[in-house]
């Protein structure tokens, strides 16, 4: 066991993004509750969902979190490791548990796991893509011309993706800097500015279609709070879509 403390202790101070003190693990992982951030949660092969941290258990050393659909908790549930992986006021924060156990919080279903023995704290983003599935637009400001609407696709913190039939090529190139209003009709409008980073054309039946892939410029932490919930909204609602689908 010291041995294990002391390995511990020489890799920190080699990755000073490793944290290990207790104290500074559950006050990172109550601050994830306390802004509702989004979590994303996966498992050794890739496999991923998204969630968000609903209480922290500092007495008994334990978290609880969102579990997500029937299948997506079994797996969580039959998985030697538990990956989490987040932001916290701009910085990226991932760890993982050896074990879940299904319980039921506010009456829904939810998963506990105990606290991490390290967690990573770092400048860095690995953020969480639920699509769209509704018919939302953003409004794009073009320099020389009127502006473009084009539907929302998917959306991260970090950026959004954009499709359009009518986009003429050539009026969004790459590396491109361009003000977009994101309407989410009752979800709420975010302005925001866009930098272009892929584009594919795809031809089908005759037709064309324009995808966009955008990155967030100079996103302040109120924004990415709104960010934040607005991902976690839309995944619930497809959520609630696929239970729907399933009865």
């Amino acid at each position: 066991m010291e041995e294990q403390k002391e390995e511990r202790n020489q890799q920190h101070l080699n990755d000073p993004g490793t944290i290990l003190s207790s104290f500074e693990i559950e006050s990172i992982i109550r601050g994830l509750q306390k802004a509702q951030s989004f979590v994303t949660v996966g498992v050794n092969d890739g496999w991923k969902m998204g969630s968000m941290i609903l209480e922290v258990d500092g007495k008994n050393r334990q978290f609880i979190y969102d579990a997500g659909l029937q299948d997506q908790a079994e797996v969580l549930l039959s998985s030697p490791r538990v990956f989490f992986y987040s932001t916290l006021r701009g910085a990226g924060v991932r760890f993982y548990v050896r074990s879940a156990t299904a319980i039921t919080f506010e009456g829904h279903p939810a998963l506990r796991s105990p606290m991490p023995e390290t967690l990573k704290y770092m400048q860095r983003r690995d953020n969480f893509r639920v699509p769209v599935n509704r018919l939302f637009q953003a409004i794009v400001k073009l320099p020389e011309s009127e502006p473009a609407v084009l539907d929302l696709k998917d959306i991260s913190v970090s950026g959004v993706g954009l499709s359009s039939p009518a986009i003429q090529t050539g009026m969004l190139p790459l590396e491109s800097v361009v003000d977009a209003s994101l309407d989410f009709a009752e979800l709420g409008r975010l302005d925001v500015t866009l930098k272009i980073m892929t584009h594919r054309k795809v031809e089908m039946r005759g037709l064309s279609t324009h995808f966009y892939g955008c990155s967030f410029c100079n996103v302040d932490h109120k924004i990415e709070g709104k960010l934040q919930q607005l991902v976690f909204t839309l995944d619930q609602q497809n959520r609630g879509n696929t239970r729907s689908r399933l009865r």
